[in-house]
């Protein structure tokens, strides 16, 4: 009896244990074997929210939005670089066509709109490499026509809600 009361005592410990550690969430970032979750932000520009996943890691932006059949009109993908510099993009993997903003210091510096997919069955090498005229340290990826449809023109500055 002694025995079966220590267990039921244990048992009830490690569940209270487990309520503890979980009760503000599983940190699952460093967790073998379980993807990284996306993180979501809203941005506002030229009068415009708009909710975009943030790219702020090689992966997340070596990845970026390739493999997606598509983007609601008011979502985008924001890259966000460490240092400022002339970073190339490229539609590899991209089944529609999108504009880019190309900012710094919060700042829209540049803009490349209708970027076209690629062709079905066209070679990696054979992509356009998409730069900014300058320097920048974000990369607003948005569906094509967003840039005229939400009047956005250089010298917009963008925020981070």
């Amino acid at each position: 009896m002694k025995k079966f009361a220590l267990q039921v005592v244990l048992l009830i410990l490690a569940i209270a244990i487990g309520l503890f550690i979980f009760k503000q969430g599983p940190n699952l970032e460093n967790v073998p074997f379980v993807p990284p979750q996306p993180v979501y932000k809203e941005i506002e520009i030229s009068g415009n929210k708009i909710r975009v996943e943030i790219a702020d890691t090689q992966e997340k932006r070596n990845r970026g939005l390739g493999g997606r059949e598509s983007l609601a009109p008011n979502e985008g993908m924001l890259f966000i670089f460490s240092n400022v510099d002339k970073y190339s993009f490229w539609m590899k993997g991209l089944k529609f066509p999108l504009d880019f903003v190309w900012i710094r210091d919060e700042k829209v510096v540049d803009l490349i709109e209708n970027v076209p997919s690629p062709t079905v069955g066209q070679k990696d090498e054979t992509l356009p490499i998409y730069q900014p005229r300058e320097a920048i340290d974000k990369v607003l990826e948005l569906p094509a026509g967003s840039i005229q449809r939400l009047n956005i023109k250089v010298g917009d500055t963008i925020q981070i809600l």
